[in-house]
C-alpha cells in the first residue's frame, strides 16, 4: 500500500514467501490422492539423512526429536529406535481434526519415522514453553515473559480444545494432551499451538482439567508478577469452558496447591474450588459468572 507522508510515498512490503520442498509437494500430492509412489521412500531416506542436524532441529521431547523438512512439514525420529523406512502408512484418523490449536497429527508414517505438518511456517516467530527442570530457570523465565504477551483469546482457544478433547473417546479409551511436557505448547505469533501426539489411551475421563492446563504455564521460577498475570489468564480461560476440577481435588490437590504457591496465590486450591463451584452452580449467566470470577481472582493476592 502506498501512503502519503509529507508529500512523499513510502512502501512497506507485507508479502512473505514460504518454502515447500519438492519432497513436501510429493507428500501433499500423495495425501490428496491417497497414492504414494514407490520412490517416495528413497526420497525420504535422503531427506532424513540431510535434515537430521542441529540447523534443522526444531525441538526434542522425552521420546523423540523433530526436524524441519520445509515450511510445511517436519519429521519426528524416536530416540530408542534405529530408523526404518518401510512400510508407508497414512493416518486416516479424523477424530482430532476439529481441534483449533492442535497441530500434532501424524500424517504419514514411513517405517518408524513420523511426518507431521509444521506448526509454524515462520521460524523467526516460534517459541516453546520451557520446562524449568529440564531447560533451566532462564529458559522458563523467557518463555513466561513471551507467553504473557499473548491475548486472552489464545488461552480461551486452548481451553476450548481441552473441553472438546474431554468429549472424544472410544469405549474406555479417553484422550488427553501431553501437558507433562510443556515444550509441546508453542507460541506462534499471537496464538498457542499444541504439537506432538494426543494420548488416546488414557484410562481416566475428563483428564484435560484445570490442573493440566495450569501445569504447562505456572512453574517454579520466573517473575512472580508475570505468573500472577498468567494465572489470571489461565483461570479465565478454564472458567469460560468450565474445565473439570473434581479429580484434581481427589488425586492432585498436592500438585495443584504447589502450582498455586508458585503463582503466589494466598488461598488453597480447596478454598478456590469451593468458590468456583458455587459460582458455577448459582450463576447460570455465563457473562455475569465470568465477571464474578474475575473479581474473585483479584482477591487472591495480598
Amino acid at each position: 500500500m502506498n501512503c502519503i507522508n509529507n508529500n512523499k510515498y513510502t512502501y512497506t512490503p507485507s508479502f512473505q514467501a514460504y518454502y515447500k520442498s519438492p519432497f513436501g509437494k510429493k507428500i501433499e500430492h500423495s495425501l490428496a490422492t491417497s497414492h504414494f509412489s514407490e520412490d517416495i521412500v528413497a526420497d525420504f531416506e535422503k531427506i532424513f539423512n540431510q535434515k537430521r542436524n542441529r540447523k534443522c532441529k526444531m525441538g526434542a521431547g522425552k521420546y523423540g526429536t523433530v526436524y524441519r523438512i520445509d515450511d510445511y512439514f517436519v519429521f519426528k525420529k524416536y530416540h530408542n529406535y534405529d530408523p526404518k523406512f518401510m512400510p508407508v502408512k497414512v493416518n486416516t484418523k479424523t477424530m482430532f481434526d476439529g481441534l483449533r490449536t492442535y497441530c500434532g497429527k501424524v500424517l504419514v508414517r514411513i517405517g518408524n519415522i513420523e511426518i507431521i505438518r509444521n506448526a509454524t511456517r515462520d521460524r523467526r516467530n516460534f517459541l516453546q514453553m520451557a520446562k524449568t527442570v529440564v531447560d533451566g530457570p532462564a529458559a522458563y523465565a523467557r518463555s513466561l515473559r513471551e507467553f504473557c504477551t499473548l491475548p486472552q483469546r489464545a488461552f480461551d482457544n486452548l481451553a476450548q480444545d481441552f473441553q472438546r478433547l474431554n468429549g472424544i473417546y472410544e469405549g474406555h479409551r479417553f484422550c488427553r494432551f501431553d501437558t507433562g511436557n510443556p515444550n509441546n505448547f508453542i507460541k506462534v505469533g499471537k496464538s498457542i499451538r499444541i504439537v506432538d501426539d494426543v494420548y488416546d489411551i488414557c484410562p481416566c475421563p475428563n483428564s484435560n482439567d484445570i490442573y493440566a492446563f495450569l501445569s504447562v504455564f505456572i512453574q517454579k521460577g520466573g517473575s512472580m508478577k508475570l505468573k500472577k498475570e498468567m494465572f489470571k489468564k489461565c483461570i479465565m480461560a478454564c472458567e469460560k469452558y468450565q474445565l473439570p476440577m473434581d479429580d484434581d481435588i481427589k488425586y492432585f490437590s498436592k500438585e495443584v496447591n504447589e502450582i498455586f504457591g508458585y503463582a503466589g496465590v494466598r488461598v488453597s486450591f480447596e478454598e478456590f474450588d469451593e468458590v468456583i463451584k458455587t459460582l458455577r452452580q448459582t450463576c447460570p449467566n455465563n457473562k455475569l459468572r465470568l465477571t464474578k470470577v474475575r473479581e474473585y481472582l483479584e482477591t487472591l493476592w495480598d
